[in-house]
Parts: structure tokens; sequence; C-alpha cells
């Protein structure tokens, strides 16, 4: 018998997910279930095991009717003339059409913060996170020690640079499922920042010195606008340290304030019942 095929990123597999695949198996017609193999990053935080275990769990009870496979990720699907299948869309209810993908992410809470030290070499970026990890329950990826493991034989070419770059981004996405993760590596380059911003999103912190390696082979385009810049002729890596722990503090205090006045709006409800 045909089968119905979905395609999709499925980051998370949702409710809104299931009742569309729903409208075909419920009428007891199989389906095949096409996980897009996309690259971990912020907006694909979930790893293909991951969603292949959500769509079983939620799609279990139609048994053999759901067949899941895994596809390499897709930007177009293309079709010429008489193909000898229809391209359909399913029209869902509003509240179910509504239900957004971004917004369940950042519901659970899929990763721990990243924080990237950039800054020219001798600047003070691995002391400064071996100062920052154990504040935070952080991990660190030090430039030395991935040069040495992810990226061996790497030059220092731009390309090889941002490759390195990019490199470390995609670990630093994997263990950021289960720590916050402090990067002291370079990324001298804007272009590869803004890279890394895509994948990544994560906190800058720009570390200065006045005795920093400077020269031609040495290349670094300052960030114009680091969320905190650390200055390592005028603090200790300590206060550094703190300082970047309290910018990440101030991120998560106005969620605070928003659920405990919404705790409270919910009391003196109930209050005036």
């Amino acid at each position: 018998m045909p089968h119905s095929l979905f395609v999709g990123r499925w980051q998370p597999f949702h409710n809104g997910h299931k009742k569309l695949i729903e409208t075909v198996l419920k009428k007891k017609k199989p389906v095949i279930v096409a996980i897009r193999d996309t690259e971990i990053s912020n907006k694909n935080p979930y790893t293909v095991s991951e969603r292949w275990k959500m769509i079983q769990k939620a799609l279990h009870r139609y048994g053999e009717l759901v067949k899941i496979i895994v596809i390499p990720d897709i930007d177009e699907i293309c079709y010429g003339r008489d193909v000898g299948y229809a391209i359909r869309r399913i029209d869902l209810d509003t509240k179910t059409e509504g239900i957004s993908g971004t917004k369940t992410r950042i519901k659970n809470q899929t990763t721990k913060p990243i924080i990237w030290l950039t800054g020219q070499s001798e600047s003070g970026k691995t002391t400064l996170a071996k100062a920052l990890a154990p504040m935070i329950g952080g991990v660190v990826l030090d430039g030395e020690d991935m040069r040495e493991s992810i990226s061996v034989g790497a030059g220092f070419s731009k390309e090889d640079r941002e490759a390195h770059n990019l490199r470390v981004a995609r670990l630093a996405a994997v263990l950021s499922r289960q720590s916050p993760v402090v990067v002291a590596v370079i990324a001298p380059f804007k272009e590869t920042r803004k890279q890394i911003d895509e994948l990544l999103k994560p906190v800058w912190v720009y570390v200065k010195r006045r005795a920093a390696v400077r020269a031609a082979n040495y290349p670094y385009q300052i960030p114009p606008s680091p969320h905190v810049v650390a200055d390592s002729d005028a603090h200790r890596p300590h206060e550094n340290a703190l300082k970047v722990q309290e910018y990440l503090k101030a991120q998560v205090r106005p969620i605070k304030r928003t659920r405990r006045a919404s705790e409270k709006r919910a009391r003196k409800r109930t209050k005036s019942r």
C-alpha cells in the first residue's frame, strides 16, 4: 500500500506535528516520517536519535503504520510533471497550527549557556576561562587543546582558522546539553563570529590586554559590541570572572521576575473567587 511522506526537522517533535500526521494515520494509511539530519545548532539542538525517540513515543500506538527514516538535510523538494503522486497541504485548527517549535525549545531549555572568550593571543583568555568555569559549573574548551584534538594538522590561514572555530562551536553545542561551556578560542574574524552566532548564540566576552600579541601573522578584528569586556590589565582573572557571572545572572532575572509576578497574579485571582 502506498505511504504518505512527512519530512521535517522535528526540533522538537511536538503535539502539532503529532496531530498533523494523525490526520492520515486515523484513516489506517501508513506513513513515512523522514527526519532531516540537521547540524546541531541553537535552532537545531536535538540529535537524530533524540528526535527518533520523540516520534516513536508519540506515535507508538499506530505500530507498523509508522516508518521512521533519516535523510540528509535538504533545503528544497523538487519535482517534474506527472510524478505519480500528490503534494497536498493539511490544514489543522488554529490552536494546533499556532504551536511553535521555537517556543517549545525555549520552554524546554535544552541547552546551557555558552560563553565565548575572544581576544588576541596572550590576552588572558585561558586564565579567565579557568577562573570562570568553576564559578558556573562549566567545562572549558581551550584553543591550544582544541588544536591538539579536533583540529590536528590545521594551519593558520583564514580558511583553516574559520574551519577550526566552527569545529569548536559544534563541539560546544553538543556539550552545552549537559553543562555551561566556556570557550577560550581567539575567533579573530568578524565573519566567523557571525557564523558562530548563527550556530550558538553565545555570550561574547572580549578579553583585552595591552601586551597581547599584535602582528601581521596574528590577525584580529576587535568585536564592536561584545556582551562583556574583560580588561586583563585593569582587573584580576577572578574579578573579570565575577563580571561575566553577574552578566549571566542578569540575563535570567527578568524571567524569574516574570514567573513570580505570574504566580502572584494567580494567587490573587484564587483569593478573589
